[in-house]
C-alpha cells in the first residue's frame, strides 16, 4: 500500500491539538458540539494511521504512543475506540475470529445476548478499554486480503487451487513484511468465502477460490492432487542431482585417464552407468505423474465444457419452450393466408380507378399523333452552328492582280467567292 501521511494539517496547530487532546466530557449531552468535534478528528486520524503502516489490528496503548505530541498524550482516545467500536470501524480481535470460526449458533449468541450485554454493563458499569486488547481494523483488513487474492492470481501458484500455509507466507512475504499479519488475512478471505483451510497430518492447506467458480471445500481429490505436484517437485529436485553427479562421474573418469589411473577411470565409469540407469527411472517417474497431473488438468477442463453445455442446452430449452414443428408450420400458413388476401386487396383496389371508364380510346391516339409530330420537327432543326456569326453584311471587293488567288478569303457568307469568280 502506498505510504499516507496520518497527522492532519492541524497537528502543528498548539491551541488546536491542546483542546483536542483534553478528556471527553462524561456524557455527550453535556456539550455536544466539543464532543462531536473531537470525534471528528480523532476518527479519521485513527484510520489513516492504521492505512499508512498498512496495520489490520491496533491496541489502545500503540495509538497513546503513537499520538503522544510533546509529552502529552491524548486522554479521550478510549472513548474514541468504543466510538469506533459502535460504528464498526474497529471491530475486537476475539469476537472477529469467533465470528469467522464459530458456527451460526454461537455466532448469533454473540451478536444477539454477549455482545449486547457486555457493552451495556461497560456503559453502566464503566468499564475501560484494556490497553493491550487488540482491535482489528475491517478496512484496512479487507484491502489486503483482496491483494493477497491477487497476488495468488497472478503468481505461477495459481495453476494449483491448494497450497500449502508455507507457499502462501511466501506469497504474503512479496507484499507485506509483517507476517504477524496473515493470520487475520486469511479469515477475512475465509469470512469473504474467498479461501477455505483445513489441518491434516499436521500442516495447514489452503484452497483459493477459482475465478468463475464457487468456492468448494478441500476434499481428497484436492489433496491427491496436492501429494502429486509435491511428489513431482521431489522428483525433479532428484533428477537434477542425478544429471549433475553423471556429469561429475564423467569428467572425474576423463582426467583419470589422462593421468593415467586405469582402474580408477574404469570404477567411475562403472558409476556413470548406475547414476544413468537412475536418471533413466527417475525421469520415467516425473513422466509418469506429469502425464497423470495433465490427464487431471484434461478432465478438469472437459467438466467445465459438459458444465457449459448443460448451461446452454437449459437455456436452449427454456428458449424454445412453447416452440414446436406443428406450431411453426400453423405459423407459416397463416402467414401466406394474410399475405394472399393482401395481394386480392391491392389488386381490387387497383382496379377501382376514378374516371377509368370515361377515356375515350380515340383521344389517346390523337395525342399519340400529336407526340409523334412534335417529336419530328425536333429531329428536322438544323444543328446549332459553332462558327462565329456575322451580324452585318461586308462589301467584297474585286482583288488586284498583285494580290494573287490568297486574297480570296476561305469563308464567306452564301455563295459570295463563286459569283466574284464568275465576274472575272
Amino acid at each position: 500500500m502506498a505510504p499516507v501521511n496520518p497527522y492532519p494539517p492541524e497537528w502543528d496547530d498548539d491551541e488546536r491539538m491542546s483542546f483536542l487532546f483534553s478528556a471527553f466530557k462524561q456524557s455527550r449531552d453535556v456539550n455536544t458540539a466539543d464532543w462531536d468535534s473531537k470525534m471528528a478528528f480523532w476518527v479519521p486520524t485513527i484510520l489513516q494511521y492504521a492505512q499508512s503502516q498498512g496495520l489490520v489490528s491496533v491496541a489502545l496503548h500503540q495509538l497513546q504512543t503513537e499520538f503522544t505530541r510533546k509529552g502529552s498524550v491524548p486522554l479521550g482516545l478510549p472513548i474514541v475506540m468504543q466510538e469506533m467500536v459502535r460504528q464498526g470501524s474497529l471491530q475486537r480481535e476475539s469476537d472477529f475470529v469467533a465470528g469467522v470460526t464459530s458456527g451460526w449458533l454461537s455466532w448469533g449468541m454473540s451478536q444477539l445476548v454477549i455482545r449486547p450485554l457486555r457493552w451495556t454493563a461497560g456503559k453502566i458499569l464503566g468499564v475501560q478499554i484494556s490497553p493491550d486488547e487488540a482491535f482489528v481494523v475491517p478496512e484496512v483488513l479487507k484491502k489486503w486480503a483482496e491483494l493477497l487474492l491477487m497476488q495468488y492470481r497472478s503468481s505461477s501458484l495459481n495453476s494449483s487451487p491448494v497450497l500449502h500455509e508455507k507457499d502462501v507466507r511466501m506469497l504474503w512475504a512479496e507484499i507485506c513484511p509483517k507476517s504477524a499479519s496473515l493470520n487475520l488475512v486469511l479469515l477475512q478471505l475465509q469470512r469473504d468465502k474467498r479461501i477455505c483451510m483445513m489441518e491434516r497430518s499436521g500442516e495447514k492447506l489452503v484452497k483459493f477460490v477459482q475465478e468463475g467458480m464457487s468456492l468448494t471445500p478441500i476434499g481428497e481429490a484436492d489433496v491427491g492432487i496436492l501429494e502429486l505436484r509435491k511428489c513431482e517437485k521431489l522428483l525433479s529436485v532428484k533428477l537434477q542431482n542425478a544429471c549433475e553427479e553423471s556429469d561429475r562421474l564423467k569428467m572425474e573418469a576423463l582426467s583419470c585417464k589422462q593421468l593415467g589411473n586405469k582402474h580408477q577411470a574404469l570404477r567411475c565409469m562403472r558409476r556413470r552407468k548406475l547414476a544413468e540407469h537412475r536418471v533413466s527411472e527417475l525421469q520415467n517417474k516425473v513422466d509418469t505423474v506429469q502425464n497423470i497431473l495433465e490427464r487431471i488438468s484434461t478432465a478438469e477442463t472437459d467438466r467445465k465444457v459438459v458444465t457449459a453445455y448443460e448451461g446452454g442446452v437449459s437455456a436452449l430449452r427454456l428458449a424454445m419452450k412453447d416452440v414446436s414443428v406443428d406450431k411453426a408450420e400453423s405459423l407459416v400458413d397463416q402467414i401466406q393466408e394474410f399475405c394472399d388476401l393482401q395481394d386480392d386487396i391491392s389488386q381490387t383496389l387497383t382496379g377501382m380507378s376514378v374516371g377509368d371508364t370515361d377515356i375515350d380510346p380515340d383521344d389517346l391516339e390523337r395525342e399519340l399523333d400529336d407526340i409523334l409530330k412534335t417529336e419530328n420537327v425536333l429531329d428536322e432543326l438544323p444543328d446549332v452552328p459553332t462558327n462565329p456569326i456575322i451580324s452585318s453584311p461586308q462589301k467584297i471587293t474585286a482583288p488586284s492582280e498583285r494580290d494573287g488567288p490568297q486574297a480570296f478569303p476561305r469563308t464567306a457568307i452564301g455563295s459570295a467567292p463563286q459569283t466574284v469568280l464568275q465576274g472575272l
